[in-house]
């Protein structure tokens, strides 16, 4: 969140198909109706125009949009409140920064943008505190590139920016820090099918139905409770995963041995822990990165527009 003076702030928002992400914090992305039923305890409870719903308790299924119901609105509200309550601050006017996947972002821009103006008066109950929050301006910026946006500057000659997030893997390509739209795509690879697979395959071998966290603990290198064959299983899984992305990308005519390439995000760190490393790869593991390249990049044109 970036202060801006007379109650007003800069928040980006990274709305994962697997986690929420601001520039602070990350919450699970789950949103369940409870109708005007008041939840037993007050943790994930939101209140919004009269209806209860619990929020960030829980993964949410993935969706081929995010402006087809309310429920990107009720995350962006958690979001919300979740870095206005870490300062004390009850009402306030938000600058919203938001992301697309990058192939997305020219066709689904003005979609996103009509969605969050639909409600820009946003008064809601969080955990029991209230919110009165205004939402004056909507930023949409292109995933994996917003990682990278403050960097971009000191990108002499090639480079290739890998996002790997939870429903497809962005690829943007970029020469002396300005990205070449016509090298850079969108891939329907990423962590929830590959989480997806590697639980198939282990009901297959070991007859077990294994939690997609408890995989994802192994993915990120934290500790876990499954046997040890069990995590060879899943290591062996991720690396083979990852090694056919890198495979499909050499397929696309991408170089992968004399680019620059550099991973981001939370997929970042599961490139790191199961791929071959080379020496002109490198991994940027912010899992909020893209979140506080949106509050970068909004805060840039309100300085260009005498706003900030």
């Amino acid at each position: 969140m970036i202060d801006l003076g007379d109650n007003k702030y800069i928040i980006g928002f990274d709305n994962g198909y697997q986690f929420g992400k601001t520039a602070n914090l990350m919450f699970e992305n789950g949103v369940f109706p409870l109708g005007k039923v008041e939840p037993s305890v007050s943790e994930h409870s939101l209140k919004f125009e009269r209806k209860y719903y619990k929020v960030a308790e829980g993964r949410a299924a993935i969706t081929e949009d995010k402006v087809s119901d309310e429920n990107a609105r009720l995350l962006t509200m958690v979001a919300i409140a979740k870095e206005l309550s870490a300062v004390g601050i009850r009402k306030a006017e938000i600058i919203l920064a938001v992301g697309l996947p990058f192939s997305d972002y020219g066709r689904e821009k003005k979609e996103l943008i009509k969605y969050y103006e639909e409600k820009p008066v946003l008064k809601y109950e969080y955990e029991g505190i209230r919110y009165d929050v205004t939402i004056s301006r909507i930023f949409v910026f292109p995933q994996c590139y917003s990682a990278i946006a403050s960097r971009t500057g000191n990108m002499k000659g090639d480079y290739m920016a890998v996002d790997i997030g939870s429903k497809t893997t962005d690829i943007v390509y970029l020469v002396n820090g300005i990205p070449v739209e016509s090298k850079s795509i969108t891939i329907e690879r990423a962590m929830v099918k590959w989480i997806r697979q590697i639980q198939g395959s282990l009901q297959v071998q070991y007859g077990k139905n294994i939690p997609e966290n408890e995989i994802l603990k192994v993915i990120l290198k934290q500790n876990t409770n499954l046997p040890r064959s069990y995590s060879l299983h899943v290591q062996n899984g991720i690396m083979g995963q990852i090694s056919a992305l890198l495979l499909e990308l050499e397929e696309r005519e991408y170089d992968l041995n004399y680019t620059n390439v550099i991973f981001v995000g939370g997929g970042a760190v599961a490139a790191k822990n199961f791929s071959e490393h080379k020496s002109n790869f490198a991994y940027d593991t912010d899992i909020l990165a893209n979140a506080k390249g949106y509050e970068f990049l909004a805060l840039q044109i309100l300085k260009k527009q005498g706003a900030a």
